[in-house]
């Protein structure tokens, strides 16, 4: 049966071999993965971020408040949450284990090799050719970097935009305004906001947004399409609300950790084009992997190709497109900065991070390139330039050094490697613009340009060495002896010139991979080796009647991940934690009630002393593994009533998420507080609770023997219901498809009238 349905349609077996072989190549790249040895293939620290932020929802995944808040932030408000994306749902506490994210990782970019083989298709019917560039992408800079550093939420990201890209350009390129792709459009839309990395929707929306004005002003926009696009980004729109209007609401009361600079970074001209030819950072503001893009020379001579003799109705908004890119990478280096600064835009940081956004357009037209190139010298044609093409690129010319005059100003010496990239591009584009564009010298120019580029990665990526080396030609020579297999048939026809340029592209793909795999490393966190571990069983000894433990570490989050790991693992809430936004207030340190001076934490551990190898407590009441830990005489209860200047404790009955109730005597005037931090929503026996000291209090206007605190807030609310509303509308569109196409294509339909008006005019 599965035989008969794989015969019956588009698909062939080179196709399915195609698309299965990634994977391969993915276990060749991260042998790691199936290593009995524990180990992040990333980052330890970026990826137990993410590890522990999943610690403190799984135990209640769907509850809107959680005694285990890092920062006592919502998730559900927070643009860098992945609450609301599909990794979620396995949480680690459901599978116990961390490392699956070692799969998740290797999952995306399986997953982002076939969203981007599907977006080639729209260039190219070439099956080579799709799997080439796929793997391009798969081992790109800009994914490997990411996975090297731990940012799983920019890899999923990168993964869902060459879906996007593809609904879009499937509806304006092809006019195919199927209920499908109106679906696809809007469910990634949607997704790429759920991976916490929001930047890129509005970087890619942004860079389809240039295609969506140039076609609304050369009226190449119908309303078939209009329509198709409005009702896919509505609903797209409508999906996210479930977390954006939250989002929305706590931006004013979120701080920031590391304060940003919307203009503190940022390269040049001829950084950008380094990036992707050389893997060159464009800055040094940041660390390598927030700007290195490496794909290598012979991708982007073959984007070249395509914007010169490609479909102007696609290459010339593409230009924009990269122009627009290109702006916003220079930061804070140009006369255009200003545009970093605008309301909502200046949240954002890392200019060189819009380089991945366009890394799909980039390898999407020269899979077109490539396409061009071969059909050209096939064919026999001529690469001599019309007078309009002549004057496209004089245009395109004209455009780069305008950009380049706004960065005068801000002009640094650069690199060799900088110029040297700029000076290849220049060439080339001189080449063509002159007419010596040969198939002979375009072989030559392509070699040359692939050995310049050889040796500079070689020397700019210390990594690479024997071990990296074999693993790159396992990689290329599985793609090679596949490539080989499906057209042996043509192995002793006569050989033209085209297949030289396929072997160039395949050599760059071994030179950049080779160089993107040099810095990949597997990262052991030793969690079981975590001087945290004998620290909570000494804690958990101790008698204790407070339904969670609070513990305040004194030295950098950041480096002491572990601790947090283990803390929440164990429900004890961490006061501080490595997390990017924080809500302010934060609650204080201590309180002073009466005359007494009362600590929010019970425990305060010094594993500061793992950084400088001091004491760093005045007062320690014990020592674990020279840890030394303080235990306050006078804590703050998890919930307490405050009645003449005194602290009472109360009898907590219930304390569960959005739920806490407690019993007592309570007074017309007590002030009734719970130790978290306060956020709107919060209610107390019914009525909004306010806040002191930035902890969630009520003030009781009438004596009760009990106090309910739920947690009930507006935001959530609207936000879930419009979110229920873009379901509702994926499901009409998926069951009325039929009846909706036909309305979309009925838009564009002439009326009978009006043909045989027009008929009448011409006799």
């Amino acid at each position: 049966m599965n035989l008969k349905l794989i015969k019956n349609s588009n698909i062939s077996a080179k196709e399915i071999c195609y698309l299965i072989l990634p994977l391969v190549l993915l276990l060749v790249a991260f042998p790691s993965v199936v290593s009995p040895n524990q180990g992040f293939i990333s980052s330890k620290y970026d990826t137990l971020l993410g590890v522990n932020t999943e610690l403190s929802l799984a135990k209640d995944p769907f509850a809107l408040w959680n005694s285990n808040w890092i920062q006592g932030i919502p998730e559900y408000a927070l643009a860098l949450s992945q609450e609301f994306y599909p990794t979620f749902i396995p949480s680690i506490l459901e599978v116990q284990d961390i490392y699956i994210t070692n799969w998740f990782t290797l999952i995306h970019l399986f997953v982002a090799y076939l969203f981007f083989f599907l977006l080639a298709g729209l260039v190219t019917r070439k099956p080579e050719t799709r799997m080439i560039f796929s793997t391009v992408y798969l081992f790109s800079g800009i994914l490997l970097s990411r996975v090297d550093a731990g940012h799983l939420s920019i890899i999923y990201a990168l993964t869902w935009i060459p879906l996007m890209y593809y609904a879009f350009f499937k509806m304006t390129w092809e006019n195919d305004t199927s209920a499908v792709n109106i679906i696809l459009f809007s469910v990634s839309f949607a997704l790429i906001f759920f991976t916490g990395a929001v930047y890129y929707l509005f970087y890619s929306c942004g860079i389809l947004g240039i295609f969506f004005l140039y076609y609304l002003i050369r009226k190449k926009l119908s309303n078939r399409k209009f329509i198709a696009l409005f009702i896919a980004a509505v609903t797209g729109t409508l999906l996210l609300c479930v977390e954006l209007i939250p989002i929305l609401d706590a931006m004013n009361a979120l701080g920031r950790i590391d304060v940003i600079n919307p203009v503190g970074d940022g390269g040049f001209l001829e950084n950008n084009l380094a990036s992707y030819i050389i893997g060159t950072p464009i800055d040094h503001a940041f660390s390598t992997y927030e700007s290195m893009a490496l794909i290598g020379i012979i991708p982007v001579l073959l984007l070249i190709i395509a914007l010169v003799y490609g479909r102007e109705d696609w290459t010339i908004p593409a230009f924009f497109a990269f122009l627009f890119v290109f702006v916003w990478a220079d930061g804070g280096n140009s006369l255009l900065s200003f545009i970093h600064l605008l309301p909502a835009l200046s949240n954002f940081r890392v200019a060189g991070r819009m380089l991945g956004a366009l890394l799909p357009i980039i390898l999407l037209f020269s899979a077109y390139g490539l396409d061009i190139l071969v059909n050209r010298i096939k064919s026999g044609e001529l690469f001599v330039l019309s007078p309009g093409q002549k004057k496209n690129i004089l245009y395109g010319v004209i455009a780069l050094v305008l950009l380049k005059f706004l960065e005068l100003p801000y002009q640094t010496a650069g690199t060799a490697d900088t110029w040297i990239s700029l000076a290849l591009v220049a060439a080339f584009v001189a080449m063509l613009y002159f007419n010596y564009a040969t198939p002979k010298n375009l072989a030559f120019f392509f070699t040359a340009a692939l050995l310049i580029d050889a040796v500079l990665i070689f020397q700019n990526f210390a990594g690479i060495n024997i071990s990296t080396g074999i693993q790159t030609v396992a990689i290329v020579g599985i793609v090679c002896a596949a490539l080989l297999f499906f057209n042996r048939d043509r192995i002793h026809r006569p050989v033209k010139s085209y297949p030289l340029f396929c072997g160039l592209l395949l050599v760059g793909l071994c030179i950049t991979t080779m160089g993107n795999l040099s810095y990949q490393s597997v990262s052991n966190p030793n969690l079981e080796n975590s001087s945290a571990i004998p620290i909570v069983e000494k804690i958990q000894s101790l008698n204790t009647s407070e339904s969670q433990i609070w513990v305040l570490e004194t030295g950098w989050p950041f480096q002491h991940q572990d601790f947090t790991y283990w803390f929440l693992k164990n429900g004890i809430h961490p006061v501080r934690a490595y997390y990017p936004n924080y809500l302010m207030p934060l609650p204080g340190d201590v309180y002073t009630i009466g005359n007494v001076t009362y600590y929010t934490a019970d425990y305060i551990v010094d594993d500061q002393y793992l950084e400088n190898g001091n004491q760093n407590l005045e007062n320690v009441s014990f020592k674990v593994n020279n840890i030394s830990v303080y235990q306050p005489d006078h804590v703050l209860p998890n919930v307490f009533l405050v009645r003449d200047t005194q602290v009472i404790p109360v009898k907590i009955d219930t304390f569960s998420p959005d739920v806490v109730r407690v019993s007592g005597n309570f007074q017309a005037g007590d002030a009734v507080v719970l130790k978290t931090t306060y956020y709107p929503g919060w209610k107390v026996n019914g009525q909004d609770a306010s806040h002191a000291g930035n902890l969630v209090a009520g003030v009781m206007t009438s004596d009760t023997s009990d106090v309910t605190f739920t947690f009930d807030p507006t935001d959530a609310k609207i936000g879930g219901a419009l979110a229920i509303i873009g379901v509702v509308a994926i499901l009409v569109l998926l069951i009325r498809r039929r009846q909706i196409e036909q309305y979309l294509a009925s838009m564009d339909a002439v009326p009978k009238e009006r043909v045989e008006g027009s008929k009448k005019k011409k006799r």
